[in-house]
């Protein structure tokens, strides 16, 4: 029987593509594009917004689209474009931002705007919440302050909504949203080490890395089998999950851990290299190599 081959790389960017200080690795790099002339199409699947991960992708020399904002939404590079994005209902809004009042945190909320506008909206600015403020300041000049935001009903500011703060505030945030809006969001509590604070991040129910993922796959003719997704933090578990290959970095946590089919080593000792070059590509059927995905 042949081994498994993968057609779809699918890469989260903090933490696997790049290592804690922020650098993308020369090996990095290397291995990236060694699965690329391999046939096996790299996709960026990040966190980050469409801003920050283009870049990243740049870098890459990727021209493929871009999983951003926990995949709540999927951006092409080319014409900056939304090829998908996952919106909140409304009625959902509304009870989420009623909450989060109610709880006394402020929201954040990403827009789905040309790059030369306002990648966020918030009520004010500066905040007065220490872990908020980090994060306006490290973001100034992308904001949209608007004190009446959240009374609005804009299509374009209601796809992925975060709360800000210390984890363990977030965690009972989160605790929360689910005890009054169960089975009806997604949640994702985590922390980028660019920022001080933690984020509580909610979606649609039908929003994560292997959604969007999969929107790409059946564009592209690939089927989930043919996957292979690498990632390192609670967001990426059901990409993880779902491939035909779920990979988690050393260095993820026991979440990630255990729902991967193979765990290769940390961001520090160039995990993802190692796992391109001594597992992916020995797996991959030479005789089935071509062109890359167009």
């Amino acid at each position: 029987m042949n081994r498994p081959t993968y057609r779809l790389l699918a890469l989260d960017v903090d933490g696997t593509l790049l290592d804690r200080d922020g650098n993308l690795r020369s090996a990095t790099v290397e291995a990236v594009r060694r699965a690329a002339e391999a046939g096996i199409q790299p996709v960026i699947c990040t966190g980050r917004r469409y801003r920050r991960a283009r870049p990243i992708a740049e870098m890459l020399g990727l021209d493929v689209p871009i999983v951003c904002n926990s995949g709540a939404i999927v951006k092409e590079p080319s014409d900056h474009s939304t090829l998908w994005r996952a919106d909140l209902p409304r009625e959902i809004t509304t009870t989420l931002l009623d909450l989060l009042a109610g709880l006394d945190e402020p929201a954040v909320s990403f827009t789905d705007l040309a790059p030369h506008e306002a990648d966020f909206v918030v009520e004010r600015d500066p905040m007065g919440r220490p872990f908020f403020d980090d994060y306006l300041e490290q973001n100034r000049g992308h904001a949209c302050v608007d004190p009446g935001w959240a009374d609005r009903d804009s299509s374009r500011t209601h796809y992925h909504i975060c709360a800000i703060g210390d984890r363990g505030r977030m965690l009972e945030v989160e605790a929360e949203i689910h005890r009054t809006l169960p089975g009806l969001v997604r949640t994702f509590v985590q922390r980028s080490p660019r920022y001080l604070g933690t984020m509580c991040e909610v979606l649609h129910l039908d929003a994560s890395k292997w959604t969007a993922v999969l929107r790409l796959a059946e564009l592209w003719g690939i089927a989930p089998e043919e996957i292979c997704a690498v990632g390192d933090d609670h967001n990426d578990v059901p990409m993880i999950a779902g491939a035909g290959l779920g990979v988690a970095m050393g260095h993820a946590p026991r979440e990630v851990l255990e729902v991967a089919d193979h765990v290769t080593l940390s961001e520090e000792d160039d995990g993802l290299a190692h796992f391109i070059d001594g597992v992916l590509l020995a797996r991959s059927d030479s005789s089935s190599r071509g062109h890359l995905v167009p």
